[in-house]
């Protein structure tokens, strides 16, 4: 469950995973994931406490997350290029293929779908190496993987944390 959670809802995440069954690579921000919506929807507002040098692990950690990503993201991109195929006709295969849409109704070739299905498994195996990056760096940072989720998350629904983060950052407060 992890896996689903952690990436999607990072504070700085740049980065559209490619899952199993074909998510969208993209070079913008991601769009919503349903599990994500879905597991924000059955919790509570999260009201935890953390310290000043806790925000600051969490704030190195994401900065290393972030790197991480892009630099995935990157390796995605090169991935469904090197097979040949457009990102955009990559994310349209994808697309379809997650809302259950046949092979037969999308508007492409069948070489483009054995493409799409060669850099899909070639990005499923980046994704549980950028995920075993991702735990790493944030447990070299001094987090646990759980707590910097539990931070990220009272992050997105907190606004007294948010500020604090801002002023960690130096920089002025979003309204």
């Amino acid at each position: 469950m992890l896996k689903y959670l952690l990436v999607p809802i990072l504070a700085f995440s740049l980065l559209a995973c490619q899952s199993d069954q074909g998510e969208p690579v993209t070079e913008q921000a991601p769009a919503e994931d349903p599990m994500q919506e879905q597991f924000q929807q059955q919790q509570p507002a999260a009201e935890i406490d953390v310290s000043d040098d806790e925000l600051k692990k969490f704030l190195d950690a994401s900065s290393v997350v972030q790197q991480i990503q892009m630099e995935s993201q990157q390796e995605m991109v090169a991935i469904v290029e090197d097979e040949g195929l457009a990102v955009e006709t990559f994310n349209q295969i994808a697309q379809a293929r997650q809302t259950g849409q046949p092979d037969d109704d999308i508007n492409v070739s069948s070489d483009e779908l054995e493409k799409f299905d060669k850099a899909s498994e070639t990005i499923s195996v980046l994704e549980q190496d950028m995920e075993s990056k991702l735990m790493s760096a944030i447990e070299d940072e001094g987090m646990e993987p759980e707590r910097f989720m539990a931070i990220n998350m009272a992050l997105q629904q907190d606004p007294s944390l948010q500020q604090r983060i801002q002023e960690m950052m130096g920089q002025p407060q979003m309204q």
